[in-house]
């Protein structure tokens, strides 16, 4: 449970800055892709550890579970981005004001993950565990 506690917390914030209308006046869409990123990579890489530790799968090692969490990552932020696609159509939101937005917002996704990627490898390295991916 605890492995969605951070991505819940960061979908609960992005109603509340809808709500809000903030997403207009700030930077903010650019800090939460970004964070999306990281959260979702948290909570893969939580997933991953436990699958493991439960024994539903075995270890695929740093590299290989590095691709996976770094390509779900991005996963992720391509449909996040055909949600916005849709709200745009459907609901007349302006979440997707222009084709570089879009492929910005992408890119910071991508980079979000493999920042969390990146720190989980400095830490392995340091011989602990990111706190996120203890089962």
């Amino acid at each position: 449970m605890k492995n969605y506690l951070p991505l819940a917390v960061l979908l609960v914030l992005h109603v509340v800055f809808l709500w809000l209308d903030l997403y207009n006046l700030t930077h903010l869409d650019s800090v939460m892709h970004l964070a999306g990123g990281i959260v979702l990579a948290m909570c893969l890489y939580g997933i991953l550890a436990s699958a493991i530790d439960k024994g539903w799968c075995p270890d695929p090692g740093k590299i290989v579970s590095a691709v996976l969490v770094v390509s779900l990552v991005t996963t992720g932020a391509v449909c996040w981005e055909f949600y916005e696609w849709i709200s745009d159509r459907v609901f007349g939101t302006v979440l997707q004001p222009s084709v570089n937005d879009t492929v910005k917002d992408l890119l910071l996704g991508l980079l979000g993950g493999v920042l969390y990627t990146g720190a989980n490898f400095i830490a392995l390295a340091a011989g602990k565990r990111v706190v996120a991916t203890e089962g």
